[in-house]
């Protein structure tokens, strides 16, 4: 069956290691991290590309669900095939329950390198808001909102999928530790999750939309059942 790939460039060098290691010949269509930025923007481009594609059997979506930027989609002349995370970091730690895990052992600012090298999704994270702050406030009231604002953390975990060279990245993710005054350290990550998606099976890890089908809450989360009133 034919397929091609749709990712964004927050996955691109995990993606890149999964083909590589899968040794699929998928096409791969990939888009710019900043409309993360913008579900609704995210979801009317998804939604184009998804209208020029022909010829498949199915599009892989090798991203989260981003803010619910997935709902709505309809996938027509072919499946939609979709892992069943939040986002990119469930995705890379290889399940909600190892990002759980992870959070219950020490609460953690996850960072990736897709992440670290876009500094438009950076903007909404540690510097970003600074910046917003400082500009409102001054740099002594701004350092102190932002500690006030992420003391829930306990340390910034940088994933180490063994995509990347560590150095550079962890070099990073330690400055904004350092500002936030947080540990900083590695966490293992895998791309066990985006090498199924590459080569099956697609379980219950996973959101078939079959074509003409548009993707709803059900598909993201379940039927949600009330109790009836006594």
């Amino acid at each position: 069956m034919k397929s091609i790939i749709i990712t964004c460039r927050t996955l691109k060098a995990e993606v890149d290691k999964a083909i590589e290691e899968t040794s699929c010949n998928y096409s791969l269509l990939t888009l710019e991290s900043a409309l993360h930025n913008e579900p609704d923007k995210l979801r009317e481009v998804l939604q184009a590309t998804l209208d020029r594609i022909s010829n498949v059997d199915q599009v892989l979506l090798m991203m989260g669900f981003c803010g619910n930027a997935i709902l709505g989609l309809k996938p027509e002349g072919f499946n939609l095939v979709v892992p069943k995370a939040d986002d990119c970091i469930t995705i890379l730690l290889g399940s909600q329950a190892r990002r759980t895990e992870v959070q219950r052992d020490m609460p953690t600012l996850f960072f990736s390198k897709g992440w670290l090298d876009s500094s438009q999704l950076m903007e909404r994270t540690v510097f970003g808001e600074y910046e917003r702050i400082l500009q409102r406030y001054g740099k002594e009231k701004a350092q102190k909102i932002s500690q006030i604002t992420f003391k829930h953390y306990k340390r910034i975990g940088l994933i180490d999928t063994g995509s990347f060279e560590m150095e550079e990245m962890l070099e990073k993710s330690q400055k904004y530790a350092n500002f936030l005054k947080l540990r900083c350290g590695i966490i293992p990550g895998t791309i066990d999750y985006l090498k199924k998606i590459l080569i099956g099976p697609w379980d219950e890890d996973f959101i078939v939309v079959n074509s003409g089908e548009t993707v709803t809450l059900e598909h993201l989360f379940g039927k949600q059942t009330t109790n009836p009133p006594a």
